[in-house]
């Protein structure tokens, strides 16, 4: 057995980067590899393709950024340890690839200035705001009455009283208080002067600095971490805002509370051994909190220089080198979109401090500048859905989880890269009546871009092989008379907040969904329906073969694009499931795109006589006609057309085999839209070979 794994152990691990033959568009990029069991020290090598040795270095982390830049070129890189070689690989420098600088967390925190606000933007900012956001400030005194409404929060309670507002509809609640009101106020006394806002804003402050750090509000307790990570979110930059206001023995008492919120973040990032195992969503947060905890808590006199200086070398460490795990450098978020607008947003606080600060730019790198394109592709707001992975159902301002699509997700990056038709995309949004979630990065500063990092302008295919997703439109730039398939097939599993749905897709026409994913969250994560439903192949336009899906819960359900392409009036993309089912041999899928027209051909292969289920999945009720099935939503009509006689109609449902409240208390249950389930058989052979189309009628 190889010293070196060349496949992933744990479903937490990095893959390597750069794989072999990648072209990579960062200068210099960071070098990620498996690594072996037990604690090492790594040599690092990057050699010229004749084999002049170029750089060496020595960690202790399974990835490395080079301390140079390269030369546009072709090289090998290869990493050793305990006299053992992983092997060379060649990867290439693109001759455009951004340079990116990272500073220490000496310099960076030196540059820090002794004055508040410094945080979001310094008072020399505030004219250009409430010049520029007069729109978004109309939005803020919208919030700001609805604090003082709203009152302040009750205390929690649901770690000691079985009569309480339990765990989840606490902190769904506790946001509203937190992340919309505290902040919606801060802001107001900030950027507005109101007196009366920034007296509210402390009070809640205060309140929620008396809720013990290490009880039910803690990032570390059994608890739950929800209520915690608004408190390190929110605290620092409330901290900042409202400095001016409070008095001595207020900042000293608020100081210690941001940095018992930053020393959880840290013990809890150095737990998971984050640097090592980035693929943790929750602690994936962390890091920007941890580095904005040090960041005002300068001059504060509750934290040694010492101990500031090691949060923010880990945090810039993070950010400079394995950071986003699930943000790839195609731009797509492999979670899928609806945490992709939460999540590529946590951070933006910390990422602008440090640009104005240390001058280092996190987001010129390739996935930040690649991201509106994935937006535009998956999260527009005129679908009716946006597939995959959990929360594909949820809308801008949904009841059961309000504020990931808050305030369009793009319009920050969109802003910073264009393209222009992502900015078109966020002009046509109409501004909430109050923001929900997302206040913090609402009024950064957007900073210059070169225009050699503008992103290009957008076109009706596009294809994330990095993430593993497809997106054929026929009319991107048009909703009105769009046809769009959306599918997935990735390297990343089914683990976390992602499904066993290789190979599925999603069919809209006109915004509306007509092919869906199936199941929701139900009361909320982990329900029975949750996981025994949605996470399961069955939930999902993909196969089952003799009843069985692809495995769940798993980095074993792989998938792989094979090549995507746009001729125009044809746009097709081929994928590889075949690694998600271990009873195959093979099983491709190739989807095609015509004006009025989806077909979908797949190819497989098993070594013995087996059966293949092809489930459907739609939001209105489909009618059997013959073989064929029919779906009307929203005035437009598809045809679901099975060619040949290998597929067989079996049924129609409006039930799930798991009901969506199985295991709830009745005072708990959730309502959701009816879905509707669609079930073609083949007979037993070992080679199958099926067609559909689906026609717009």
């Amino acid at each position: 057995m190889s010293f070196f794994p060349k496949e992933r152990q744990n479903a937490m691990q990095v893959f390597t980067f750069p794989e072999s033959g990648r072209v990579v568009t960062e200068n210099p990029p960071c070098l990620c590899w498996i690594p072996p069991a037990g604690t090492h020290t790594y040599t690092v090598t990057v050699s010229k393709v004749t084999g002049e040795e170029i750089y060496r270095a020595e960690t202790a982390y399974n990835y490395h950024v080079p301390t140079c830049f390269f030369e546009a070129g072709e090289y090998l890189w290869n990493v050793d340890a305990e006299g053992e070689s992983r092997g060379a690989m060649p990867f290439s420098v693109a001759s455009d690839a951004v340079k990116i600088p990272r500073v220490s967390a000496e310099e960076l925190y030196r540059n820090v200035p002794d004055v508040h606000p410094r945080h979001l933007f310094f008072e020399s900012d505030l004219e250009t705001i409430r010049r520029e956001k007069r729109t978004e400030l109309a939005v803020l005194r919208r919030n700001i009455e609805q604090a003082y409404l709203d009152g302040i929060p009750e205390m929690p309670m649901f770690h000691r009283d079985v009569n309480a507002l339990p765990y989840r509809e606490f902190f769904g609640h506790f946001r509203d208080f937190c992340d919309r009101n505290l902040v919606a106020c801060a802001l107001g006394y900030s950027i507005l002067g109101d007196e009366k806002a920034g007296r509210f804003a402390k009070e809640l402050l205060l309140t929620m600095c008396d809720r013990n750090p290490a009880g039910p509000c803690s990032l570390l307790g059994p608890w739950g971490d929800e209520v915690g990570l608004s408190m390190a979110r929110c605290l620092p930059s409330v901290y900042d805002l409202l400095y001016p206001i409070l008095n001595e023995k207020e900042r000293i008492y608020v100081a210690y509370t941001v940095r018992a919120y930053g020393e959880q973040c840290y013990i809890r990032l150095k737990k998971r051994d984050y640097c090592q195992n980035p693929g943790d969503s929750h602690v994936g947060r962390l890091p920007a909190y941890l580095g904005e905890a040090a960041l005002v808590l300068k001059g504060s006199g509750v934290q040694s220089e010492v101990e500031a200086l090691a949060w923010l070398d880990y945090a810039l460490e993070i950010y400079g080198g394995i950071f986003p795990y699930y943000g790839t450098p195609d731009g797509a978020w492999a979670e899928g979109v609806f945490y992709s607008t939460s999540y590529t947003k946590w951070f933006l606080p910390f990422f602008s401090a440090v640009e104005r600060y240390g001058g280092t730019r996190f987001l010129d790198r390739p996935f930040y500048r690649n991201l509106t394109t994935f937006f535009l592709h998956f999260a527009n707001p005129d679908f009716e859905n946006h597939p995959f992975g959990d929360g594909y159902w949820c809308s801008p301002e949904d009841k059961e989880w309000p504020g990931f699509f808050a305030q369009s997700p793009c319009r920050f990056y969109a802003d910073r890269f264009g393209p222009e038709e992502a900015r078109a995309f966020v002009k046509k949004q109409v501004n909430p009546k109050l923001y929900l979630l997302h206040l913090l990065d609402i009024f950064l500063p957007c900073g210059t871009t070169p225009p050699s990092l503008l992103a290009k302008p957008a076109e009706n295919t596009a294809c994330f092989p990095d993430a593993g997703f497809v997106s054929m439109h026929t009319d991107l730039a048009h909703t009105e008379r769009d046809l769009a398939v959306l599918a997935r097939a990735s390297k990343f599993g089914s683990d976390s907040h992602r499904h066993a749905d290789q190979g599925s897709f999603a069919i809209f026409y006109r915004g509306t969904a007509l092919i869906s994913p199936s199941g929701y969250f139900g009361r909320g994560w982990g329900t029975s329906h949750h996981m025994n439903w949605l996470k399961e192949t069955r939930a999902h336009n993909a196969i089952l073969i003799d009843g069985e899906g692809q495995p769940k819960n798993s980095m074993e359900s792989r998938g792989k694009i094979l090549f995507c392409r746009d001729d125009g009036d044809v746009k097709e993309a081929r994928l590889d499931l075949s690694a998600a089912y271990a009873m195959l041999t093979r099983w491709e899928r190739t989807i095609r795109v015509t004006e009025g027209l989806v077909t979908v051909i797949d190819e497989i292969d098993a070594d013995r006589d087996v059966t293949v289920t092809y489930p459907l999945h739609a939001l209105s009720t489909p009618i059997a006609d013959g073989n064929n099935v029919v779906i009307k939503r929203n005035g437009v009509a598809l045809r679901v057309e099975p060619q040949g006689t290998d597929l067989t109609l079996a049924k129609i449902t409006d039930q799930f085999d798991v009901d969506l409240n199985e295991g709830v208390p009745a005072e708990f249950h959730a309502t959701m839209p009816t879905q509707y389930h669609v079930t073609y058989v083949t007979e037993r052979k070992s080679s199958h070979r099926l067609t559909v189309n689906y026609k717009i009628q």
